[in-house]
């Protein structure tokens, strides 16, 4: 009779139908027939009413058990199909799944409206066609990178909600995952009441980036949600709602970066990429380029192809280190999320070395530290305007335990030919470098190799140093010399000698004495010499979030001439201390809905958050203690819009974060209709208010019988009343 129940458990109501009929036989068995005088003539009397009276009690019991029955089921509230005889006498009820596209795309403005506009008009018509009184129903998902189910009741409700729609994410749409999330709540329909007859509809822009596979994994997904859907023997219904262009014309912001290093104070040039997503070439359209809001760059002018793209270059210097944000703009369009996009960069501030002294010698020509230093910080003629790229302070070995020095104010440390350090010192260098500094460590004669293991090398590889020191080795000079045989020339400390023209100034520069030494599996060999075991000359070490080095030779000229070639020493030094004493920095440059993550070298006093339309938020996460002398914070949920954003503190200290479009939100290249067809046997185009059934046939629709279950209820209800009444007035006359 019935197809299910919305609530089967309570099925179980109907077994109280048995009340009335158990109370009956319970009293029946508290009475004792005792016959008397007079009861023959009750007796006679009761044999001609007899059969008239089980009749009445009988009746009465029966309407009593139906009430109690027909209220069990009514609360279990039965569904029936179209093809139950009772269909006639069922109320038709809708349960509608909407999903709406609230992707960047649909920002496009196609005419007097955008499709996000067209997107909220068609929801809002749709609900309206749904009758609350009816108990329709309605489980309303806004879907762009994640799909939220934002009501889940009634139409009313999912109205409201629809109303407070102001604008589309700036993110992309996932739409694997939305479409997951209704084949969530179909499977729950379907567990619940035996199948599922829900309605699903998806408002969208039919942007094909969203429907085909990205990596390899995105179209694979989306299908194997449809075959969920279809399992259930459930459509999809699409309605397009996107531009009427199968490929709308858009430009696009699609990269702004700086090109090559960059150094405080010297010319910067910035590449800024326009992407033409359009089925037409576009010429003469100006692109400009801002620094920190308010130096802004004289345009340029690009002809860009068809589905194509052009580069502008900006020139420019940046005489403060730093944190700076870079923004680039092209002419608005249709969509304007993606005419503008940010990029913070760093000027490189002055590195802090400190310079530890194992051996330090009269002469500089000797004086490993002083070879340094010579480099790092050579005389100033009083000519150069740019910022220093080196701080240095030189340092005796002893001066580390004595509480002279703190470390947290440096970069890079330099051990250069020092005897193992204490133990005491060594903790506070894992410490130091744990929570990101730098450490060299320059081997010499005063360097004995089971020391050196003891304090700073662990066989595990957890101790500071990248490889176990083993035997030193030499030749004399007349007997020739040890020659770099390999290095890696991608690392950015080597990067330098990859040119050909530079590569012999370190290749082949004379190396008389170094140590032999046994790597660390977690340690990376970055150049090895040629003698016949292939010893490492420079070994790089990841230590938590600092790096250590080790050279496995001396700066001391007795031991390498590469101190005395200053073709070699100068560039060597400079392109090695400073890639070792720029700290990698926090990913300021994310994307829509990344967490937004700050490292300071002061404890921030009252954080707040300025958002890309400049309102202000408050921050009340609690810092991060990350090392001495640093803090870290990390607001999750916070870059919901692109743009640029700032964690500013009290003293005025600002922390800038670029937040990026999707750039494939700019390419609003659509499916077709066909395509679109094809795509899915559970998917079905629609045009906006009509959806008209395909020669596969729908399934059947279910009502509910609850209300008329209610209705005869009650009206058994009454007449088991009017009954009783009626029985007890005429037993009371007779």
């Amino acid at each position: 009779m019935f197809d299910g129940f919305v609530n089967p458990a309570l099925v179980a109501g109907v077994a109280l139908a048995s009340v009335p009929l158990i109370i009956h036989l319970l009293n029946r068995q508290r009475h004792r027939p005792m016959p008397w005088a007079a009861m023959r003539f009750v007796l006679a009397a009761h044999r001609r009413t007899r059969r008239r009276a089980n009749l009445e009690n009988l009746l009465l019991l029966l309407l009593r058990m139906a009430a109690v029955a027909l209220f069990a089921l009514a609360i279990a509230r039965p569904f029936i199909g179209e093809r139950s005889p009772l269909a006639q006498l069922a109320q038709s009820r809708r349960d509608l799944v909407l999903v709406l596209d609230l992707s960047a795309s649909t920002g496009y403005r196609d005419g007097a409206r955008s499709v996000h506009e067209a997107i909220v008009e068609r929801a809002r018509a749709i609900l309206l066609e749904l009758d609350s009184a009816r108990d329709d129903r309605v489980r309303l998902i806004t879907a762009s990178s994640a799909p939220r189910l934002v009501s889940w009741r009634r139409p009313d409700e999912a109205l409201s909600i629809v109303a407070s729609l102001a604008g589309p994410d700036d993110a992309p749409l996932d739409f694997a995952a939305a479409l997951g999330e209704v084949a969530r709540l179909a499977e729950e329909d379907a567990a619940a009441q035996g199948a599922s007859a829900l309605e699903i509809v998806v408002l969208t822009d039919l942007q094909r980036s969203n429907f085909e596979a990205q990596g390899g994994a995105a179209g694979p997904n989306l299908r194997e949600q449809l075959d969920r859907i279809a399992a259930l023997g459930l459509e999809v219904w699409l309605e397009d709602l996107g531009p009427s262009e199968p490929t709308p014309p858009n430009l696009s912001i699609a990269a702004v970066a700086p090109e090559g290093d960059l150094y405080t104070g010297a010319e910067i040039e910035f590449a800024v990429d326009v992407r033409n997503h359009g089925p037409v070439a576009r010429n003469g359209v100006r692109v400009g380029l801002t620094l920190d809001e308010d130096q802004r760059l004289p345009f340029r002018t690009l002809d860009v192809p068809a589905r194509g793209s052009a580069r502008a270059l900006f020139t420019t210097r940046v005489s403060a280190p730093g944190e700076h944000v870079a923004s680039a703009r092209v002419e608005a369009d249709r969509l304007t999320v993606d005419d503008t996009r940010a990029f913070v960069f760093t000027a490189p501030p002055t590195v802090r070395v400190l310079l530890v002294n194992g051996e330090s010698a009269a002469e500089i020509e000797r004086d490993e530290v002083g070879l340094l230093q010579s480099v790092l910080e050579p005389l100033d003629d009083g000519a150069a305007s740019m910022p220093a790229p080196f701080a240095v302070r030189v340092a005796a070995p002893h001066e580390l335990s004595g509480g002279e020095l703190h470390l947290a104010e440096f970069e890079l440390i330099v051990l250069a030919n020092v005897d193992a350090p204490g133990a005491a010192v060594v903790a506070e260098l894992e410490r130091w470098t744990a929570a990101g500094g730098a450490l060299l460590i320059s081997v010499g004669k005063r360097v004995e190799p089971t020391a050196f293991n003891l304090r700073l090398h662990r066989a595990d590889g957890s101790g500071l140093a990248p490889a176990e020191l083993l035997t030193r080795t030499s030749l004399a000079r007349r007997d020739g010399y040890f020659r770099v045989r390999e290095f890696d020339s991608t690392h950015p400390a080597l990067a330098f000698f990859a040119d050909e023209r530079w590569r012999p100034l370190f290749s082949e520069a004379p190396t008389y004495e170094f140590f032999q030494s046994r790597p660390d599996a977690n340690a990376r060999v970055l150049a090895r010499l040629d003698d016949p075991a292939q010893s490492a000359l420079l070994l790089e070490k990841r230590y938590d979030r600092g790096r250590v080095f080790l050279w496995t030779t001396s700066i001391d000229p007795e031991w390498s001439r590469i101190p005395e070639s200053p073709r070699t020493f100068v560039p060597l030094v400079h392109e090695w201390f400073r890639y070792a004493g720029r700290q990698s920095p926090p990913q300021r440059n994310v994307g829509v809905g990344a967490p937004l993550f700050a490292e300071l070298r002061s404890f921030p006093r009252q954080p707040a958050l300025v958002l890309p339309d400049g309102a202000r938020r408050t921050v009340s996460i609690e810092p991060r203690v990350e090392g001495p002398g640093r803090w870290s914070l990390t607001l999750l949920d916070a870059s919901a819009r692109a743009g640029v954003y700032r964690l500013v503190f009290e003293g005025g200290q600002s922390e800038p974060f670029a937040v990026a479009l999707d750039s494939g939100e700019s390419d609003l290249d659509r499916l077709t209709s066909s395509e679109a067809a094809g795509y899915h046997r559970a998917l079905k185009l629609a045009s906006a208010g009509a959806r008209d059934q395909d020669d596969q046939e729908a399934p059947a629709a279910q009502g509910e019988v609850w209300r008329l279950l209610a209705w005869v209820c009650f009206a058994v209800l009454c007449a088991e009343t009017l009954w009783a009444a009626w029985v007890g007035r005429s037993r009371r006359q007779a």
